[in-house]
């Protein structure tokens, strides 16, 4: 199979599908079996995101860890894909931001919490590519004149830019001192991978039917010779 063919419209969404459900199945699942340093069970509205990869902490930190490095890398040939299925140029720059989102994904993976350094530098590049990825995309979905993911579907792209920059700039808590039953700046991070995820997962299904739609009435002619 050629490179090409790895990121066309046939091929693309089928990676979009995959890299969502590993990271449905492997990014949450770690929480059923956490126990914290002080024997707490796990919390989305008060254990941030990465802690489930804390190496010596989170029992399946092995599984998290995986799991993102898996879905940020399944997701490289679908934001190309998906920039040269809408073919314009801001779409071209989306699927580059997304690229590099997918990147710093794969390597928050490869450093977990207990790397702290490097953990920082590639989270924030995820968040900051994130938001800027999701903008333009729904930008270009917006803007399109050949009309190829229906523009309705913008709205999604618009909303997790939204809830990146909440995240991001929001007159929250930091993230040191004693933790509190309920974190909004910790609650948000957990938004941005549901939404995330979940506008991706949409995309991937939407471009995935429409085009098994299309393919459907050029066989029709040959089953009925």
């Amino acid at each position: 199979m050629k490179l090409r063919e790895l990121v066309d419209e046939k091929h693309f969404p089928l990676w979009g599908l995959v890299a969502s459900l590993v990271g449905f199945v492997f990014i949450p699942t770690p929480q059923l079996f956490y126990v914290g340093s002080e024997g707490e069970a796990y919390s989305m509205f008060n254990h941030a995101v990465s802690e489930l990869g804390e190496l010596g902490v989170s029992e399946l930190a092995w599984m998290f860890n995986i799991g993102l490095f898996l879905t940020g890398i399944l997701f490289i040939p679908f934001m190309i894909g998906l920039g040269l299925y809408i073919d314009t140029i801001i779409s071209k720059i989306a699927a580059a931001g997304g690229v590099y989102s997918a990147i710093s994904v794969a390597l928050v993976g490869v450093y977990p919490m207990n790397y702290i350094v490097e953990h920082s530098i590639t989270a924030i590049s995820f968040f900051l590519s994130g938001m800027v990825m999701t903008l333009l995309f729904a930008i270009a979905i917006l803007a399109q004149k050949e009309v190829r993911v229906n523009k309705a579907l913008s709205i999604g792209g618009f909303v997790n830019m939204t809830v990146f920059a909440l995240f991001l700039y929001g007159p929250w808590e930091g993230w040191g001192g004693p933790r509190p039953e309920f974190s909004m700046r910790i609650s948000l991070e957990w938004a941005i991978y549901w939404a995330i995820i979940g506008y991706l997962l949409v995309l991937s299904l939407y471009v995935w039917r429409k085009e098994k739609n299309v393919e459907s009435p050029r066989r029709t002619p040959s089953l009925q010779e």
